[in-house]
């Protein structure tokens, strides 16, 4: 049997290694013309038919191609190279492309380009930003903003797509925020997430013009430029000021007992030398394995000699008058 089997098999020396997949095959009906090719690379198989006809692909053969359903219209404007669902980043080159020569990816988006983790449901749509009453198509999944000094604005090209730079992306994306406790949030992760510095951001707010939430972003970025980091730590900052308690020193950088670095949320060096710690737990501390790290974590800061305070962001939230009455009995002084 196992003669029979090998008889039907080719001779080892004549078995052909596979032709390699040819860049231009990774879109149907773009081998042949380089210019095209190269393209759909670079555009994640995203075109404007000006841009067909600009490299000399006939109208008929765009006609062919789309009556194949090989590929794909969006618009009357912009061509998906493929007959699927377009991806993430395809939708953003479709958006962009149906709205040029002046549009730009903005707010959650373009600092989803730049690398930013979302801290917003916001973020899981396109946001675009066009010329107020450019007509473009609206297309499901994608946010349209209009701007009347878009003209003046400046952006960055992040591989090929037009977004806003990084200071202008965060305002606006705190300023589309509805409740502004969550505006000044995004202006806290920009800033823990080294994206850009709170100088950068107020430089930003100045030249932005009217935008919503404008005097909590202002109020927060005081805080954000004193070491805040979380929406606990601004409302904290903003507990000391209505109660005109002494402001701690946050995000203070201290060693372990083990040699590494640990980040504590509000800390008051008090008169008497002694040394009060306020830790806030948002939800995700209530994990087995934020509990654990958190316990060794305040043993060590104990061990270095430190009162150790614990409340919950809920708490310092929506019963700031519980945290300042234990703050006082502590000996925290006021202003």
């Amino acid at each position: 049997m196992l003669d029979e089997l090998s008889t039907d098999l080719p001779p080892l020396g004549s078995v052909r290694a596979p032709k390699p997949l040819r860049i231009g095959a990774v879109y149907p009906a773009t081998d042949g013309i380089p210019e095209l090719s190269r393209l759909a690379r670079l555009q994640n198989g995203v075109l404007h038919r000006d841009q067909c006809r600009a490299i000399g692909l006939h109208r008929s053969y765009v006609r062919n191609q789309l009556d194949a359903q090989r590929w794909t219209a969006w618009g009357d404007k912009v061509l998906l190279l493929r007959n699927a669902p377009p991806s993430r980043r395809q939708l953003m080159w479709i958006a962009v492309l149906d709205a040029s020569p002046i549009a730009a990816l903005c707010s959650h988006t373009s600092l989803e380009l730049a690398g930013f983790k979302p801290v917003a449901t916001e973020a899981k749509q396109i946001h675009l930003l066009v010329p107020r009453g450019a007509k473009v198509t609206r297309f499901p999944g994608v946010v349209v903003h209009e701007s009347r000094r878009l003209g003046e604005e400046r952006w960055i090209q992040d591989r090929g797509l037009a977004r806003t730079e990084d200071p202008r992306s965060v305002i606006d994306a705190a300023a589309w925020q509805p409740w502004p406790r969550f505006a000044c949030l995004m202006l806290a992760a920009a800033v823990q997430q080294r994206l850009c510095t709170p100088a950068e951001l107020d430089q930003a707010l100045s030249y932005v013009g009217r935008v919503r939430h404008k005097a909590h972003l202002r109020a927060a970025l005081v805080d954000v430029a004193g070491g805040a980091h979380s929406l606990g730590e601004l409302d904290v900052a903003a507990i000391c000021r209505r109660h005109r308690l002494v402001p701690p020193n946050r995000q203070i950088r201290r060693r372990d007992q083990q040699g590494n670095w640990r980040f504590l949320d509000c800390e008051w060096d008090l008169p008497s030398g002694e040394i009060i710690v306020l830790e806030i737990d948002g939800s995700h501390h209530m994990d087995v394995a934020h509990w654990q790290a958190d316990m060794r974590r305040e043993r060590g800061v104990v061990i270095s000699r430190r009162w150790v305070l614990r409340a919950t962001a809920l708490e310092v939230r929506f019963e700031p008058h519980v945290i300042v009455a234990d703050l006082k009995a502590i000996g925290v002084p006021t202003t």
